[in-house]
């Protein structure tokens, strides 16, 4: 049976909020009502498209329409990444997901450029015991795909810190006003335990556009409102583990995506972790 990637390039210039209430009518039989001549006819030809490939295909009832369903996904698109090579071979989800959110399909603000967020299944997998991982992949339930994630890798204690800052923390963690002791905090950037370490910028932005099935990719300058910042865009073929860290990020356009909707790249660092962020969001703000 044709993959739904098929059917959405298929669906190209037809607006996704009208592809998802046009497979939302297919699945519920229900007949387009209230809309302009040219609304329904979008409509009708989307559900026909959805008709003519078949809903397992789309994947609006199929491919994670449950929370369950969203966790065996993400741990089959996670696989994907890693046979594609986005991601190292040694990321793991060890054991069951820990958490599994509902994110209702919604319009983002200004801030997020207006960009339709589909409604989604955001999988959490915690790390612990011998597994350094964690990361929270958000199921796209219409398409079965990532369309955000974050990853964290603990350092393992063969690692060098890069940096080292000092702080303080309670003695005791039930009194947080109370006597205070020194703690000195390592930095590491063990990015390569997330992606390989020859991986460029380039390489990965071509990767995740054959991933979600765009034609290419455009490197922007970022200027974030929330904190009155502008960052210019890195070089492509710099290596990704290169790119700065903290409140930067990267904005990328992808040709096929939403018009006008940027995704992102983002690196952080935390003590005794490093923290690497894709898709269609970032941490600032």
């Amino acid at each position: 049976m044709t993959d739904s990637l098929t059917l959405l390039r298929a669906m190209n210039g037809i607006h996704e909020e009208d592809v998802v209430m046009a497979g939302n009518m297919y699945l519920n039989q229900e007949k387009p009502k209230h809309f302009k001549s040219r609304r329904i006819i979008t409509l009708a030809l989307a559900a026909a498209l959805i008709l003519s490939f078949g809903v397992a295909a789309y994947a609006i009832g199929g491919a994670a329409n449950s929370p369950k369903a969203a966790e065996r996904v993400a741990l089959e698109e996670l696989e994907k990444w890693k046979a594609m090579g986005l991601l190292s071979a040694e990321v793991a989800a060890a054991g069951e997901a820990v958490q599994i959110v509902e994110l209702q399909e919604h319009v983002g603000s200004e801030y997020w450029f207006g960009r339709l967020f589909p409604h989604s299944y955001d999988v959490r997998f915690y790390g612990g015991g011998d597994n350094k991982y964690f990361s929270s992949l958000q199921v796209d339930t219409m398409t079965g795909q990532i369309k955000k994630a974050t990853f964290e890798a603990k350092a393992d204690e063969t690692d060098a810190p890069v940096r080292e800052t000092a702080g303080t923390v309670p003695v005791d963690p039930q009194r947080p006003d109370g006597e205070t002791q020194a703690v000195t905090y390592y930095f590491y950037d063990n990015f390569d335990d997330i992606f390989p370490a020859d991986m460029t910028v380039d390489r990965f932005c071509t990767l995740l556009s054959e991933y979600w099935g765009f034609s290419g990719y455009r490197l922007a300058d970022t200027t974030d409102s929330f904190y009155q910042e502008h960052w210019s865009a890195v070089d492509g073929s710099s290596l990704l583990k290169d790119m700065p860290t903290g409140n930067y990020y990267l904005t990328i356009y992808f040709e096929g995506d939403q018009e006008g909707a940027p995704m992102y790249l983002q690196l952080d660092q935390f003590p005794g972790r490093v923290c690497f962020v894709l898709g269609t969001g970032h941490l600032v703000g």
